[in-house]
């Protein structure tokens, strides 16, 4: 069964089946996990807006129309940007240094995504990116949204996300030509 996403939402909010659910968080887990991340820089807190975010979608099960809202994925992002917005208002957080290392040494699912060497540099190379450049990124390459998505996702206008991405592509290929990686493509 290879349902669309917003099928399976649709699913489980008439029928009440957990799989459902469980399939939403499957395939969301990782990326969503990585967005959280940007806002909160920790992994706890950021593992914690996940559940946070499919625990809004398993009790208040939210309205999700896909003519306004756009794609399930966007919307999804959209609770999970709310979530870690009001948490860092409740928790008053500081920004965190760029160069904090924001990845565990331990083995965990989220770090299994980050195995390949390549992979890993562009992690470490969008870490030390702004970080509106490092989400509108993340979300265009990693999670394969588009401008609208991404627009809707971090609540700013599409005009703002081209911005966003095309001063994030650059200041991206600066910093990878500096860690020697001339080849990539942006």
């Amino acid at each position: 069964m290879n349902d669309k996403d917003e099928e399976v939402y649709l699913r489980y909010i008439e029928k009440e089946d957990d799989k459902d659910l469980e399939t939403l968080l499957t395939r969301h887990r990782d990326g969503l996990f990585i967005f959280l991340m940007g806002f909160v820089k920790n992994e706890e807190d950021a593992e914690d807006l996940l559940m946070d975010t499919f625990a809004k979608l398993a009790v208040d099960k939210p309205y999700f129309d896909p003519d306004r809202t756009g794609s399930f994925k966007s919307w999804l992002y959209a609770i999970g940007r709310n979530n870690a917005l009001m948490h860092l208002r409740k928790h008053k957080y500081q920004a965190v240094p760029l160069d904090e290392d924001i990845v565990s040494e331990e083995e965990t699912p989220e770090s299994e995504l980050l195995k390949s060497e390549r992979n890993r540099k562009l992690y470490q190379a969008l870490r030390t990116l702004k970080p509106e450049y490092r989400q509108a990124l993340s979300l265009l390459y990693l999670e394969g949204l588009t401008h609208d998505e991404i627009a809707t996702s971090m609540g700013m206008r599409k005009k703002q996300i081209y911005h966003l991405v095309d001063r994030g592509r650059e200041s991206l290929k600066k910093v990878l030509e500096r860690m020697g990686i001339s080849d990539a493509q942006y």
